[in-house]
């Protein structure tokens, strides 16, 4: 791991900073999700019995200890390495702290209670926080990459009849609407000629086609126009 991922996974004071960063950095975020898996297994890791040693050991001035022989003190430290086996040096000192915060402790945990306070209450050692911030950068990161859903905003009615209201107006000062108007403006409707009583033809159509021989006029010869008497 790299110095600087190495700083903002572990030295850095602020998760959300330490997050940001790493989330924004093509170079930091690519190493941090091949680092992932050390980190969770650097997290996880039992606690060595030195180190569960130094952890209920650091408690001694504040519960003070009788003397032990030699066997004495063996089966004391064999029973809470058999209790805390398998359990991460920061759960079993997140268990400890619990412990010393309770108003209503006396004495040293007995080895199960301090199981029982380390499996219970929340914990984060140094790798699992490194672990947490590489893991919450990468999935920031997929996030942003994600495309954006499209929302169509459809026009309420009433902007609807007012851009078709706009759009009809533009197209009347067009100049072919323009000319269209002015043809229709000019334009005189033909007057019809009114039909006499009984007749299916105006006087003026009559006459026209009495002229031209197409239908006989009403008082004529019945044999010019090949008519039987």
């Amino acid at each position: 791991m790299s110095r600087a991922l190495s700083c903002w996974l572990l030295d850095e004071t602020s998760d959300a900073k330490a997050i940001e960063v790493i989330a924004k950095s093509d170079i930091l975020r690519s190493e941090a999700t091949m680092a992932m898996p050390a980190l969770r297994a650097a997290a996880q890791r039992p606690a060595t019995p030195d180190e569960i040693r130094t952890i209920i050991g650091s408690r001694f001035p504040t519960y003070p200890q009788a003397k032990r022989t030699e066997g004495e003190a063996a089966a004391f430290w064999a029973d809470y390495f058999d209790a805390l086996d398998g359990l991460p040096p920061a759960m079993i000192e997140a268990g400890m702290a619990a412990h010393v915060r309770d108003p209503k402790s006396e004495f040293l945990p007995k080895p199960g209670r301090l199981a029982e306070l380390a499996k219970a209450v929340p914990w984060a050692g140094r790798f699992n926080r490194a672990y947490n911030r590489a893991r919450s950068a990468v999935v920031a990161s997929q996030k942003a990459a994600e495309p954006k859903p499209v929302v169509e905003e459809r026009p309420s009615p009433e902007e609807v009849k007012a851009m078709v209201a706009e759009t009809l107006k533009a197209l009347a000062e067009t100049p072919t609407a323009k000319a269209a108007a002015a043809r229709k403006k000019a334009a005189r409707p033909t007057p019809s000629a009114p039909l006499p009583a009984g007749s299916a033809m105006s006087a003026e159509m009559r006459a026209m086609l009495e002229a031209r021989k197409v239908i006989p006029p009403i008082d004529h010869d019945p044999y010019e126009y090949g008519e039987a008497a």
